[in-house]
């Protein structure tokens, strides 16, 4: 919502959105320009326009379209967001307009250990001892999200073929749910050992409240015992029949990964590079003015 700027009131401050049409864009303010539909659903008919709007070859269009994970610019011009507009029209749903200092925001992540049955929700057990508890309605859970990244570790070579990894995950993982660094990478008495670089493919989820609060959890790491008689025979199923039951539960929107589980198929194929790009999912899901689920 556009309210004042440099203690003078707009033109748009009667009645206009926070998500808001080209007449109420003002000169000044840096925009976010989000598509209204989840844009890799849409690839083939957005590419041309978005390759005609920006001068871009297919390749390079598809490309700004897939990194933007629903964005289509983050610091776009008042001249820039009006003419992204009309140029994108009603292709897939169209593009919406966002000031960027009313972009909601997300919380840092908090970790989940359980959950169990609340009235009108769930009571989830957390990792903090400051806070071991919190419980949560449906109707305030606003996106159930699941992801897949690939995180590179160090381990340093010792005396013999012994290895020494530092500690590299607090709990369930807090790089992984909380964007805290994990690199404690050995003992430092041995900073003159070799490095040796590996990777491994890290699975976890969030939901996400209307209020930006994030909640995350390794499903490796998880009690599922409040799925009661849901409850599977393995980590994978749980995981997937527990994301499925929030976002019924709470009728909440989901991201990618989590539509993939719920399709059957491997969060693989949602091609996160990083946290980066789950996250940037995560924002334009809470921000788009309406989204394909």
């Amino acid at each position: 919502m556009i309210a004042e700027r440099a203690g003078q009131s707009t033109p748009c401050d009667a009645g206009c959105l926070r998500f808001f049409p080209v007449a109420c864009i003002v000169a000044g303010v840096s925009y976010s320009v989000l598509f209204r539909q989840f844009p890799l659903d849409q690839l083939d008919a957005l590419a041309p326009v978005v390759a005609q709007t920006f001068g871009l070859t297919d390749y390079d269009a598809r490309t700004k379209i897939r990194k933007g994970w629903g964005f289509l610019e983050r610091e776009a011009t008042e001249g820039d967001a009006r003419r992204i507009v009309a140029a994108i029209g009603d292709v897939a749903g169209g593009v919406t307009v966002v000031d960027n200092s009313q972009l909601r925001t997300l919380a840092e992540p908090k970790v989940m250990l359980r959950f169990d049955a609340a009235p009108n929700g769930m009571m989830l057990r957390l990792q903090s001892p400051k806070e071991p508890t919190c419980q949560v309605d449906w109707s305030e859970i606003s996106v159930v999200a699941a992801g897949r990244i690939s995180e590179d570790t160090i381990a340093r070579e010792s005396g013999g073929n012994e290895k020494t990894m530092g500690k590299m995950m607090m709990g369930l993982g807090v790089f992984l749910v909380t964007g805290m660094p994990v690199g404690l990478f050995g003992d430092k008495k041995k900073k003159d050992a070799k490095p040796v670089k590996s990777s491994r493919v890290i699975t976890f989820g969030r939901i996400v409240t209307a209020a930006g609060e994030q909640f995350a959890f390794g499903p490796e790491h998880f009690d599922f015992s409040g799925l009661a008689e849901k409850k599977q025979m393995n980590t994978a199923a749980n995981f997937r029949v527990m994301l499925d039951e929030w976002a019924r539960q709470a009728q909440a929107r989901v991201n990618l990964g989590a539509r993939l589980l719920q399709e059957n198929k491997s969060l693989t194929l949602a091609n996160y590079t990083g946290l980066h790009d789950f996250d940037t999912e995560l924002l334009w899901l809470m921000n788009a003015e309406t989204t394909a689920s």
